[in-house]
């Protein structure tokens, strides 16, 4: 399974980095990739709902996992529904908030991940410990 996290850790992780460039360049450039950006987007929420379901069957992980679920949930619906939010001067407030968002969803990931395979390695470390015959 820590196999599984390192894989998935780096495709969001890459996908999301597109994803954010892509973001920046219709923001600043008008280059419009919106229909790319948002398939980018889409992948960053399974990646973080399959981190965090991975999190959630994880003694010691469950409640970021939790938190992960709402998250990858909350990510792809607001990123729908920016454009009719706030419409007008102030709608750079929604796009930095939009953006804010999918860098955190990025850092969720990558802090599950790590906390993920820190776990792991530390209950395969207590499980090969032996202990000491009595009288020896």
């Amino acid at each position: 399974m820590t196999t599984t996290v390192r894989i998935v850790q780096w495709i969001t992780g890459i996908v999301g980095l597109g994803a954010l460039v892509l973001g920046l360049m219709f923001w600043i450039a008008n280059i419009d990739l919106i229909s790319l950006h948002r398939l980018l987007g889409f992948i960053v929420a399974i990646g973080l709902l399959v981190m965090s379901l991975i999190a959630v069957s994880t003694r010691g992980m469950r409640v970021l996992g939790l938190v992960g679920v709402v998250y990858a949930i909350i990510l792809p619906v607001f990123g729908l529904t920016q454009q009719t939010l706030l419409v007008g001067d102030l709608h750079w407030l929604i796009q930095t908030i939009h953006m804010l968002l999918g860098i955190g969803a990025l850092a969720l990931a990558g802090i599950m991940g790590v906390r993920y395979v820190r776990l792991t390695r530390a209950a395969r470390a207590a499980s090969q410990v032996t202990v000491p015959e009595p009288g020896r």
